[in-house]
């Protein structure tokens, strides 16, 4: 078997890959937006493109619909290089996962549907019996995990089965290989049956896992039965530090992020002033930013940096994974910002 370092995919991408429907007006409410763009999204996708666009092999194992935005969805990714021999095509008639912006205003424009009397603005999704949540065991290239030194797998895949099988198949196949597991907690209320569910299925996860990110959200979901109203990032990074995990990366929005290593240190990095136009789409770009660093053996401080800078300037543009920065634009952000960076 080859050196991992040796392998011909540097980072493996692992959930759904669905459409964007971009708004091309912010600031008004859906009555009001004229056009709409297309793109390749789901945090997932929006990862793989970000790191195909600094410059990482990088591949996806997924599923998508037997239709016109299935075939729109490989033909965008090939087109970024993106090894997509790990993506099978539906037959049983099952849609695309599909997302429609709003961008009222930056701090509006990632909520998702809760409830309640008002009329939600936000983002709008259509997630309901998708293809990519059918992704099987069988469906799973066990080829390309074998040829890849890391993979990241989308915590939204493992809420309903059977993408959830699916995803403890890749992991018990990358632990095999001796592949890198990274998971990004990409937590989503819609899909799963309850809280208690959520947390037990996680904790599940988290043990077969090398890295995680997350946000609070989304360690409030993991720790729901284990520590339950807990609020303290290092409390939350040491329960999984605990567990096995080698490095947790707390995401933090406007306080920047965190990193815990399982050899004690803390790592921490300041965030870049930044006019947002919208929020969605930044953390996706700081963990191809990130995962960057680390497959290309930065130092994690400029990892964590190189993620910083790329989520700054995804919040700047109105789409996501077609506006995800090149390694020169994102270096040379970071390069001006890293005093700033500093703690």
């Amino acid at each position: 078997m080859k050196n991992v370092q040796d392998r011909r995919i540097e980072l493996l991408l692992s959930g759904r890959a669905g459409i964007d429907l971009n708004t091309t007006k912010a600031g008004c409410t859906f009555a009001d937006i004229p056009a709409f763009t297309k793109s390749v999204g789901g945090s997932p996708a929006n990862i793989v493109q970000g790191a195909a666009r600094l410059g990482l092999k990088t591949g996806f194992l997924g599923k998508v619909a037997h239709d016109g935005m299935g075939e729109y969805i490989l033909s965008a990714l090939q087109t970024q290089n993106i090894e997509t021999k790990g993506i099978v095509v539906d037959k049983t008639g099952a849609r695309n996962c599909i997302a429609v912006t709003e961008i009222i205003s930056a701090e509006e424009s990632g909520g998702y549907a809760t409830g309640g009397d008002a009329f939600h603005h936000g983002t709008y999704l259509y997630r309901q019996g998708t293809a990519d949540m059918l992704y099987s065991p069988a469906d799973v290239n066990r080829d390309l995990i074998a040829a890849s030194q890391s993979v990241m797998l989308s915590g939204t895949a493992f809420s309903q089965s059977p993408s959830r099988e699916a995803m403890f198949t890749i992991l018990q196949l990358a632990r095999d290989f001796g592949t890198m597991t990274v998971l990004d907690i990409d937590y989503r209320p819609f899909g799963w049956v309850s809280k208690n569910e959520t947390a037990r299925c996680y904790q599940q996860v988290i043990t077969q896992c090398d890295i995680v990110i997350g946000n609070r959200e989304e360690f409030d979901a993991v720790e729901y039965l284990t520590m339950p109203g807990n609020k303290d990032n290092t409390k939350s990074a040491q329960a999984l530090l605990n567990a096995g995990v080698k490095l947790v990366i707390v995401k933090d929005g406007a306080n920047g992020s965190a990193a815990y290593t399982s050899d004690g240190k803390v790592l921490r990095c300041g965030s870049i002033p930044t006019a947002a136009v919208k929020t969605f789409g930044s953390g996706d770009a700081y963990a191809a930013g990130l995962m960057y660093g680390i497959l290309r053996k930065h130092n994690l401080a400029y990892a964590m940096q190189l993620g910083t800078a790329c989520a700054s300037l995804a919040l700047k543009t109105i789409s996501c994974g077609d506006a995800m920065p090149n390694l020169q634009a994102a270096e040379q952000h970071r390069a001006q910002h890293e005093k700033e960076m500093m703690p």
